[in-house]
């Protein structure tokens, strides 16, 4: 939040007073709701004017430059003081009032099941083990403004942008001029949340509006704190420009008070120490100069860094971070203060935010354009920045509610970029930028405005934040928020868990619970409770799995996985209050008979604590005989009969008849208790190994298959047929025609006759042949005709007269 751009011109006492700053832009009057679209048009711009494009003509939701915007809502009216709204998706189910000694409640920060809210004079710590009843552990009283808090093992940091006269809790606030002025990172142990202890601190030149922890590489024990500040001033005695725009403190985990400054690093080249506004169109906004950063985005997996600096919107790799190198800056004529940044979960997006009026003016009126103050979504391709579309709240807010986009994070979901964000006294919303020409509010909760009458009230969400299921709201002057996420489409974020989450830093989202667990050994687990313990496959039936009391924490996440390569959640559920849990498995009656495994699991530990549990599916026997009619079959005569005889309780289902590997016959339904087919005709001549199998049409009932029956193809007969012939010159050849055949087939082969002594021969052509007779002298000839068989006939041979005249 821009609380303090000004603080350096004002008096401490002023500041005490103030509390959050001057306004940076003063409050417009809430102009009429539209009636004609032009109307619309020129209090959509604010100014009177129509910098509009023609695009703004069609459809009303164009920026000047062609970048789409998200339209306001002019039908909907400001709700009243102590009105409360929200989407059927969002339900507020706890608000923790402002604790005493306590004012402007800023960031929060994540650890387990407790909460960090910073505020300007101190922290307050929150057991939301039960988010729905979240208790106050403790209250820490050490002003300072602006209370920006990360966490890291059992150490919090705290950011003080506030000159005082020493590092303690108790310094008093000083001129910026004095000599003895501190600022910088305060230090406290939280293993104890319920008492924290001052264990260290930072002193930095221009104290601490925000910071962004980065792990450091290769070293568990030791992180970096990237320090982001920018408020320079010629009478400050150390803040005084030009400003190195980020100091690195690193901080040893086990040694607090050792924590230093590594590195001072200017994020832009000697030649340009700091941005100016020389080269920035004007697009009426007012964009600040930029001579610092106000928050720093890091995404230590993916080496990168969104730099919010002011006038200007930064990408930093951050692959060696004591070593930082810009690789694009952006800027934009809409908007006034680059205030924060939020990547998409796979890094294509970022979201910037625009912080117009400081966090302390009423921009969610008609009279602001919708693209200032907005959001604007960016797709990186490599290094390169592309500005697609601006997101606003569409809700109209009064000319009393602070409102401008403010912090906030993802939403843990795996198919969409979804984001949860505060807007001061615009409440909280759900902002869908999954294409990111299009984004979309597809969820909200709005407090209403605090009092009634009046200038603004400082007030609403400083950050909402999604955790481990729920979302928590730091409300900056009425205490703490806890909403919950309702409907399926928030599932997984429901689910998810994180130990330590910092707003600052982003962590790849990961849904260990999708993944099927790692068995290293099925027997040694403890057994869970399966009931009944077996049942007869073959008809849908459900198990009862359970775990008993002191297995599981209240309310964990339990899953009850199949095993195997296709592995897979069969039951899901919550474990009670003392820890137990039974979960119906549904067995489907095509499963196969046999030992299922399962394995139960929580999501505290996950593969750290598996149980096992097994049923048993069983079915009835059946024995298969089979028998062949006849016994032996001629080839190409009138086929045997194969009959296979089933026996066994509800043996219904289908045979599949085989020779050998090949299938005679598939499907051939059971009928009581028998199945039969007949043999085809041409079955080749051999002896065959003929086999039926039993298909149960139920996973109830067990296949089963008969013994090989061996059955012998024999030959058919041939009968061969010639004429005796008698007018055949002596030394001139004739011909003989010999016919063959057999019952059940055509036969095919050779012919061959023998007389006096020679031979002649023909190939049978549907059963026929003629041959042409050798050359014989006069006589009286017996000449033998041959049938020389083929694989499916017999060989035969008859005996001819042939006549040889002069």
């Amino acid at each position: 939040m821009r609380s303090v751009h000004l603080r350096r011109t004002l008096s401490a006492a002023a500041l005490v007073a103030l509390g959050l700053g001057a306004l940076a832009t003063p409050a417009v009057a809430d102009p009429l709701v539209p009636e004609t679209r032009e109307q619309a048009r020129i209090l959509g711009d604010g100014s009177g004017s129509a910098d509009v494009t023609a695009e703004d003509e069609s459809n009303g939701s164009i920026a000047p430059g062609g970048v789409p915007f998200v339209p306001m809502d002019f039908t909907r009216m400001p709700l009243a003081s102590g009105e409360e709204e929200s989407t059927a998706n969002v339900e507020k189910v706890a608000s923790v009032p402002l604790q005493e000694g306590q004012a402007t409640m800023s960031n929060l920060a994540f650890k387990g099941d407790y909460v960090f809210q910073g505020s300007y004079n101190g922290f307050v710590a929150y057991d939301v083990g039960d988010p729905e009843a979240p208790q106050v552990v403790s209250n820490t009283i050490c002003p300072g403004y602006q209370g920006d808090l990360s966490i890291a093992g059992d150490l919090l940091f705290f950011s003080v942008d506030q000159p005082r006269n020493g590092s303690e809790c108790g310094a008093a606030v000083v001129a910026s001029s004095n000599a003895a002025a501190w600022e910088g990172i305060r230090i406290f142990d939280i293993s104890d949340p319920a008492s924290p202890q001052y264990v260290g601190n930072v002193k930095t030149r221009c104290g601490s509006h925000t910071h962004t922890l980065v792990p450091k590489p290769g070293d568990d024990g030791s992180v970096y704190l990237y320090n982001a500040a920018y408020d320079v001033s010629a009478s400050a005695y150390y803040c005084k420009p030009p400003h190195q725009q980020l100091e690195i403190i690193e901080v040893d985990l086990d040694d607090p008070a050792g924590a230093h400054i590594a590195k001072e690093v200017s994020l832009w080249d000697a030649e340009n120490p700091a941005f100016t506004a020389a080269d920035r169109v004007d697009g009426g906004a007012s964009t600040s100069v930029t001579n610092g950063c106000h928050d720093l985005t890091a995404y230590p997996a993916k080496d990168l860094l969104a730099a919010a600096c002011m006038g200007d919107g930064v990408m930093v790799d951050i692959s060696d971070p004591l070593n930082p190198a810009v690789t694009e800056r952006v800027r934009d004529e809409n908007y006034a203060f680059w205030h924060t940044a939020q990547f998409s979960d796979n890094a294509s997006k970022v979201v910037f935010q625009d912080e117009l009026g400081g966090g302390s003016s009423a921009t969610c009126l008609p009279g602001t354009p919708q693209y200032r103050g907005a959001n604007a979504i960016y797709t990186r391709e490599g290094d390169e920045l592309t500005l697609r579309s601006y997101f606003k709240i569409p809700r109209r807010q009064s000319t009393r509610e602070n409102c401008v986009g403010h912090e906030g994070n993802l939403i843990q979901l795996a198919d969409r970029d979804v984001m949860i964000q505060g807007w001061y006294q615009g409440g909280a919303s759900l902002i869908d930028f999954t294409n990111a020409t299009k984004p979309k509010e597809i969820g909200y909760f709005d407090r209403g405005q605090l009092g009634e009458s009046g200038p603004i009230s400082l007030s609403g969400y400083w950050a909402v934040y999604s955790h481990n299921g729920y979302l928590y709201g730091s409300e900056i002057g009425r205490g703490f928020d806890v909403l919950k996420l309702k409907g399926d489409e928030f599932a997984d974020a429901v689910r998810h868990r994180q130990d330590v989450r910092n707003p600052a830093t982003q962590e790849p989202i990961t849904w260990d619970w999708k993944t099927a667990p790692v068995v290293p050994s099925f027997g040694d687990l403890p057994a869970a409770t399966v009931a009944p313990e077996s049942a007869r496959a073959g008809t849908d039936r459900d198990f009862t799995v359970s775990v008993p009391a002191g297995t599981f924490d209240e309310g964990e996440y339990v899953d009850v996985w199949s095993t195997g390569a296709d592995a897979k959640v069969v039951a899901s559920g919550r474990a009670d209050a003392e820890g137990a849990i039974a979960l119906t498995v549904s067995v489907k009656a095509s499963e196969p008979a046999g030992t299922k495994r399962f394995v139960v699991r929580g999501d505290a530990e996950l593969d750290e604590a598996l149980y096992a549990a097994s049923l048993e599916l069983s079915a009835v026997s059946t024995t298969t005989a089979l028998s062949v009619s006849p016994a032996s079959q001629v080839f190409g005569s009138n086929p045997a009969t194969l009959t296979a005889t089933v026996t066994g309780e509800g043996a219904e289902g289908t045979v599949t008849f085989t020779r050998g590997g090949a299938v005679i016959a598939k499907g051939v339904k059971v009928s009581g208790g028998k199945a039969s087919v007949k043999l085809p005709r041409d079955l080749p001549v051999a002896t065959h190994a003929l086999r039926a199998a039993f298909v149960p049409a139920s996973a109830g009932t067990e296949a089963s298959t008969s013994s090989v029956v061996s059955f012998r193809v024999v030959k058919a007969t041939a009968k061969v047929k010639a004429a005796s012939v008698t007018k055949v010159k002596a030394l001139k050849g004739g011909k003989l025609t010999v016919k063959v055949t057999a019952t059940g087939t055509t036969p095919t082969g050779k012919i061959t006759v023998t007389v006096g002594g020679k031979k002649a021969g023909a190939v049978l052509k549907n059963g026929k042949a003629t041959i042409s007779l050798p050359r014989l002298k006069a006589g009286n000839y017996r000449a033998n005709v041959a049938y020389g068989g083929s694989g499916s006939v017999a060989a035969e041979s008859i005996k001819v007269t042939i006549k040889v005249t002069r």
